[in-house]
């Protein structure tokens, strides 16, 4: 049995990331860059940050043996990650992102071989895993999440989701059913307007916060909100000159979910998620410069 406290399934992504742009590219011309930085992505920013955090996280994921899954891994070992819930593979699982990166947004291009859906990595070793908390880094449409959200709800574990800028809308088939086993909801603002289909974060936050326990709302340089119920909260981004964005959303829920295990009050929860978010924006990728426990503890 692998104990952690965090439970988070989900395929690795190898970021290629493009800073220092003159423009975007043309057709037919050729764009030169300031820098080039190549690092983890997907799931692992959350996973790294947590890890950073002192949280004891278990990734369950998939790697090939192509190059990019041997410099995850490479990067996942230098972190000291627990990968006892990876998959090896003896083909290739390319899963590749390149961002092209502006100080306060960013375009990707992305490749990627199919890999197992995460609610079907968390069923493999359900068993075989005792956690406190279960956290998905996309919004789950898998037709099993539900069943699976209700086996973890009944062994006392709590859920949270983000909406990694799924298209899915609220009206839509499962939606609502799969919002409304989680304890944490914490998508963007521009994925909380998508998926409730207002035109502000407040009417928004109106339509989701009867859904579940406890919504979080990110709003990039406008901070972070909250709400429990007719409770809610504000924190305010952290005063930084970002260097690069991504994966940002990422770091901001790795600090958030360390300061929800400690037990710790919402407010702080959003505190330690704009710091934790913040502070990763000052690096290339997402986990570059995503602080540890200690930094993050000693922030005025």
């Amino acid at each position: 049995m692998i104990d952690c406290d965090i439970l988070l399934p989900g395929s690795y992504f190898c970021d290629l990331i493009f800073t220092g742009l003159p423009q975007l590219p043309e057709l037919g011309r050729e764009v030169y860059t300031d820098n080039l930085t190549v690092t983890v992505g997907g799931a692992l920013n959350t996973v790294i940050g947590l890890r950073r955090m002192g949280v004891k996280v278990g990734w369950i994921g998939q790697v090939g043996n192509d190059f990019f899954s041997r410099f995850i891994l490479e990067k996942l070992e230098q972190e000291q990650v627990d990968l006892r819930l990876v998959a090896r593979l003896e083909q290739p699982l390319q899963r590749v992102t390149v961002a092209l990166s502006y100080p306060h947004e960013r375009a990707f291009i992305t490749y990627i071989d199919p890999a197992s859906a995460p609610v079907e990595m968390v069923f493999a070793w359900l068993d075989r895993a005792r956690f406190r908390h279960l956290h998905f880094t996309s919004f789950q449409t898998h037709p099993r999440t539900v069943e699976l959200f209700e086996l973890v709800r009944a062994r006392g574990a709590s859920i949270s989701m983000d909406c990694q800028d799924h298209p899915i809308r609220l009206d839509q088939p499962g939606a609502r059913e799969t919002l409304s086993r989680l304890t944490i909801f914490m998508p963007n603002a521009r994925e909380a307007l998508h998926l409730t289909g207002c035109d502000t974060i407040e009417r928004a936050a109106a339509v989701l916060r009867p859904l579940l326990p406890t919504l979080v709302i990110k709003d990039g340089e406008n901070g972070a909100y909250a709400w429990q119920g007719d409770a809610h909260w504000h924190a305010p981004a952290i005063p930084v000159t970002p260097v690069d964005t991504t994966g940002a959303g990422d770091v901001f829920n790795a600090g958030f979910l360390a300061a929800w295990l400690d037990g710790r009050s919402v407010d702080a929860c959003l505190r330690w998620g704009t710091i934790c978010g913040g502070l990763s924006t000052l690096g290339k990728g997402g986990t570059s410069t995503a602080p540890h426990r200690a930094v993050v503890e000693g922030w005025g």
